[in-house]
C-alpha cells in the first residue's frame, strides 16, 4: 500500500475514533443529566451576603423559591428535574437589591442558592421628599422596611428620579455620586462624613459626625487634592485648636483652606 494512502487511512481512523469518543461522552453526559433530574430535593442551601447588609435572608430567599415552583408543590422532594434554576436565577437577578445571584443542583439532590446582595453607599433625599439608596456602581434602589443602611445622606437641591435598575444620571446626581464614591473607600471619611447638602448654587456641603462646623467642597473636581487638604486641616489645626472653633471650613479653592469662626 501507498505511503500517502497510508496515512490518508490513520487520519481517517483517528477521525473515526474521536467522533466515537465525542458522542460516547455525550450520550453519558445526557444519561447522568437524567439521573440527575429524576433525583429528588433533598436539602437546600442558601447563602446571601455580605453579612453585614440585611436585605435578605435565607428565609426571603426561599419565599422567593416558593414563588417559581410548580403550583402545590414543596421543594423537599421535588425531583430536580421539575426546578428551572435558570427562572429562579432570572427571577432573583431582577430584585431591588440583588447584585448577583446563583442556582444550581447537584448530584447530591441539594439545591443551592447563592445571592450577592447590592451595598449601597448613599441615601439620596430628592427636593419632594422622595428618599432612594445608590449603590456602589451608581445603581439606584428604594428604601427597604426591612433593613437601614448606615450611609451618607445627600439632601438639598437634587432632582434626581428614581427609577428601578436606573443609575444615576443628572449633573448634580454625579457629583454627589462621585464624592460619596471617595469618601467610601477612605476609612476615615466614611466614619466621618454623615451628610452631603447641595445648595441653591450646587455647591457640596459636608456635613462630620463630629464638631460644630460643616465643609464647603463646591464641585466633585479635584476630589482627592481637596480632602488631602481637609485632612492636613484636619491633623494640624483641629488637633490644636478643637473640634468647635470654626463654623465653616472651605476647601474649594487651590492651596487653601479658609475657616470662618
Amino acid at each position: 500500500m501507498k505511503p500517502h494512502r497510508m496515512k490518508m487511512l490513520k487520519k481517517i481512523a483517528k477521525l473515526t475514533l474521536s467522533v466515537i469518543l465525542i458522542v460516547s461522552v455525550l450520550f453519558a453526559l445526557a444519561f447522568v443529566n437524567k439521573q440527575a433530574d429524576s433525583l429528588p430535593c433533598e436539602k437546600v442551601n442558601v447563602r446571601v451576603y455580605p453579612a453585614e447588609i440585611g436585605f435578605y435572608n435565607r428565609q426571603k430567599v426561599l419565599e422567593q423559591l416558593r414563588q417559581n415552583l410548580p403550583e402545590g408543590k414543596k421543594v423537599i422532594g421535588l425531583p430536580l428535574g421539575e426546578i428551572n434554576t435558570h427562572q429562579i436565577e432570572k427571577h432573583l437577578l431582577g430584585l431591588n437589591f440583588v447584585e448577583h445571584a446563583e442556582v444550581f443542583a447537584t448530584m447530591q439532590g441539594e439545591l443551592n442558592l447563592n445571592v450577592k446582595q447590592r451595598r449601597p453607599i448613599l441615601r439620596m433625599h430628592r427636593y419632594d421628599g422622595t428618599q432612594f439608596y445608590v449603590d456602589q456602581f451608581g445603581i439606584k434602589m428604594p428604601l427597604s422596611d426591612q433593613f437601614t443602611c448606615r450611609v451618607p445622606m445627600a439632601n438639598g437641591n437634587i432632582f434626581e428620579r428614581l427609577e428601578h435598575g436606573d443609575t444615576v444620571y443628572s449633573f448634580v446626581g454625579n457629583q454627589v455620586f462621585k464624592i460619596a464614591s471617595y469618601v467610601d473607600k477612605q476609612p476615615f471619611y466614611k466614619a466621618l462624613i454623615e451628610q452631603i447638602f447641595v445648595n441653591t448654587d450646587n455647591d457640596m456641603v459636608l456635613v462630620p459626625k463630629v464638631g460644630n462646623h460643616v465643609i464647603i467642597f463646591g464641585d466633585a473636581n479635584n476630589i482627592e487634592i481637596k480632602f488631602k487638604k481637609l485632612l492636613a486641616f484636619y491633623r494640624e489645626g483641629m488637633n490644636r485648636i478643637g473640634w468647635n472653633k470654626y463654623r465653616s471650613i472651605d476647601v474649594r479653592f487651590d492651596g487653601q483652606v479658609i475657616c470662618k469662626k
